[in-house]
């Protein structure tokens, strides 16, 4: 639910025409789920005085560099995860996540040492970070077992 005191905003998806700039707009949301609902902004106690707080508006989030690299669209939010195109779960830098997910995906019984191919495929399947594929090519170059298993020609 998204509510506004625009009047004409309460309307914008339901509207028969619109501009090219308001079309492309239209079509992204469209790829959300919401319903826009008008509310008199003088009933609307708190957000008035929230949107007077010249303070609070620093604090907004602008186009950062992933709205600019287009890439708000391939990013969403589904029960508190944040989600990438092919339902695949964004895993953030920091701690050992990342490390434990590969660790699963190549070192247990079921994954059984495979090659930075497979392993990756396996990752990549379920998850999603930048330079997944460097961490991954990494991780397994740098695993013992595949090291000593490891025959030179």
């Amino acid at each position: 639910m998204v509510k506004t005191d625009n009047t004409a905003v309460s309307h914008f998806m339901t509207q028969p025409k619109l501009t090219s700039r308001q079309a492309s707009w239209q079509e992204l949301l469209s790829e959300f789920h919401f319903v826009l609902e008008y509310r008199a902004g003088s009933s609307n106690h708190v957000a008035d005085a929230l949107s007077c707080r010249a303070d609070l508006a620093s604090l907004g989030v602008g186009p950062g560099p992933l709205r600019r690299a287009g890439k708000a669209r391939q990013f969403w939010v589904e029960d508190g995860l944040l989600m990438t195109k092919e339902n695949r779960l964004y895993v953030p830098k920091g701690g050992d996540l990342r490390k434990s997910l590969i660790s699963e995906c190549h070192d247990t019984l079921w994954a059984g040492h495979q090659g930075e191919e497979r392993t990756y495929a396996l990752v990549q399947r379920a998850y999603y970070w930048p330079q997944m594929r460097d961490d991954v090519e990494t991780y397994v170059r740098t695993c013992l077992i595949c090291q000593q298993d490891k025959t030179d020609h």
